[in-house]
């Protein structure tokens, strides 16, 4: 009897704990399906409806929030951009100051953005190899861009990819979402920007993301700052229901850049047809002020270098706060001349800064070919450790025009292929004509090379031997030159000389020396020590004039073998 009671109460406590977990599993099956049925799916009504959902989405003051940047010291130039409320709001609730994140160790980037351990980070990065791999700058403003919209962690972590993103791209698409009339922007809203991007007018109503008394005209390009004239130009039809989200972006990005920038709208379809400046219409503002006031280029100059419209404002910012000088040079001045560095990633313009700075390379010749500074950093150095086996290369590495040889590489090696298959000799073009334009390097194919290109030679006799190079040039004479004296044999020469022990003084005294052959003088210097005309030898090897003998006899023997 007390064993059955036993039994009893034990199954009784069982069904009691069965009961409970049930009633917690109904419950909570029940909210995850509210929650799924609320949520983006791959049906028709796949965006969430944020009209119908209780939970209040915090807003932000401006589409781009600069506050993070503001906290480092990093702001747009230090100067104020103008401020915009958002499309359809006319107030804030609260401003969100979200902690900047910077780069760093990966784990611990992860870690501190999703308030996790270190372990969790793991996995999370095991999650998505792609963040594995990720540049460590990329992902610190892919995390900065999702805060400053308000995008909670723990909605980013269902959807990982975002981070990987191109931070252009991100910073782009959720500004767009923004100045177009969303109330708010998710991690879903841009997972599939694309597919929100290319919806209509009336989908994306049904969904709840755009009011009923929709109106762009007023809502974006008054916001901007149009003028009402200018407003009504916009070639959209009173009901634009059936146009889609892009449609009506493009026409009105048409009207707003057409009067920023003060030109024709036959102007702006040429750009498009040219580049992609589908970009926030917000953040092409703040980059044409930064354009206009802090790199002193102009509207005109920006619509002939359509692609500056597709810069980022964060990147302009960090350019001309983190990268002031590139390789000694001031970064503003070879803006000037190539406005395409200030679409380069900072971060690679630091380090592309470094492998110039290592290779020698000096303002001046920089400035001669700024547009090395678009190049991948990758690129430049697997170019340069190629060129080091060159020995020409290694003569004259910091010289300008082996950044052009560095720069327009390909075309180069091109044109040298195609000379040794139509040319039938030994004589190489010089570089200015290699890498220079293509009528130049037509006129040398039909005509040749009229002149001999002196100046590297001076040149590297001038830094080898530390003297300036008109000194060099009154040193050498004209009957000494020939086909045979070129950068590399020249710097052969001196090599030999200083390796058999004579000063760089004694050089100077007999300079044509190392114009001949470097075979001929390398011949010359083994027979002089037994010649009877330098005996004792050990004596007049020390006398600043030997070379003028070795010089006698590199032209008596030269002379002998031309009779």
């Amino acid at each position: 009897m007390r064993r059955a009671k036993i039994l009893l109460t034990v199954k009784s406590s069982w069904v009691h704990s069965w009961m409970s977990i049930t009633n917690a599993t109904v419950v909570e099956w029940c909210n995850l399906n509210s929650r799924r049925f609320c949520s983006l799916t791959s049906s028709n009504h796949c965006l969430t409806n944020h009209a119908s959902s209780p939970q209040v989405v915090p807003k932000i003051c401006v589409p781009f929030d600069t506050s993070w940047l503001k906290q480092k010291s990093r702001i747009l130039s230090g100067a104020s951009l103008p401020e915009y409320n958002v499309a359809g709001e006319s107030s804030v609730e609260h401003e969100i100051t979200p902690a900047y994140i910077g780069p760093g160790p990966r784990l611990k980037m992860i870690s501190d953005y999703f308030n996790v351990s270190k372990t969790t980070a793991s996995r999370i990065a095991g999650s998505e190899p792609r963040l594995k791999n990720i540049d460590l700058h990329n992902l610190a403003r892919n995390m900065n861009t999702l805060q400053e919209y308000g995008i909670k962690p723990d909605d980013v972590r269902n959807f990982l990819p975002l981070l990987c993103r191109c931070p252009l791209t991100m910073e782009h698409n959720a500004a767009i979402l923004k100045e177009l009339g969303f109330s708010s922007v998710t991690a879903e809203h841009l997972m599939k920007f694309k597919k929100i991007f290319k919806s209509s007018i009336s989908v994306i109503k049904r969904w709840g993301l755009l009011p009923e008394n929709y109106e762009p005209h007023e809502q974006v390009l008054a916001a901007l700052g149009v003028p009402e004239d200018q407003v009504m130009t916009a070639e959209l039809p009173s009901d634009i229901t059936h146009f889609t989200l892009a449609q009506v972006h493009r026409e009105l990005s048409n009207v707003y850049l057409s009067w920023r920038l003060d030109c024709s709208k036959n102007d702006i379809d040429r750009i498009r047809r040219i580049y992609s400046i589908t970009k926030s219409m917000r953040l092409q503002d703040q980059v044409l002020h930064q354009l206009n006031h802090h790199w002193n280029i102009s509207c005109d100059k920006v619509v002939q270098n359509g692609y500056l419209l597709a810069c980022s404002p964060v990147n302009i910012s960090f350019i001309e706060t983190e990268v002031k000088l590139i390789a000694g040079t001031d970064t503003k001045s070879l803006v000037t001349f190539t406005p395409r560095i200030l679409t380069i990633p900072y971060q690679q313009l630091q380090y592309l800064s470094s492998i110039l700075v290592k290779l020698g390379v000096t303002p001046g010749s920089l400035k001669t070919v700024p547009r090395i500074c678009t190049l991948n950093p990758d690129t430049i150095q697997e170019r340069i450790t190629h060129l080091q086996q060159d020995p020409e290369f290694k003569a004259l590495h910091s010289h300008p025009r082996m950044l052009r040889l560095i720069c327009y590489y390909h075309t180069v090696r091109s044109r040298l292929d195609f000379l040794q298959q139509v040319k039938n000799t030994n004589a190489i073009p010089s570089l200015n004509t290699l890498s220079g334009t293509r009528s130049a390097f037509h006129k040398y194919i039909s005509v040749g090379e009229l002149r001999q290109n002196k100046r590297d030679v001076i040149n590297c006799l001038a830094k080898f031997l530390n003297v300036k190079a008109s000194v060099i040039r009154d040193k050498l004479h004209l009957q000494c030159w020939g086909p045979q004296t070129t950068v590399v044999s020249v710097r052969k020469n001196l090599v030999n000389l200083m390796q058999h022990g004579f000063s760089k003084e004694q050089v100077m005294a007999a300079l044509d020396v190392v114009l001949y052959s470097p075979d001929l003088l390398l011949d010359q210097l083994t027979k002089l020590p037994h010649r009877p005309q330098v005996q004792p030898y050990s004596k007049l090897k020390s006398n600043p004039n030997v070379l003028q003998l070795l010089l006698y006899f590199m032209e008596k023997n030269a002379s002998c073998t031309l009779s």
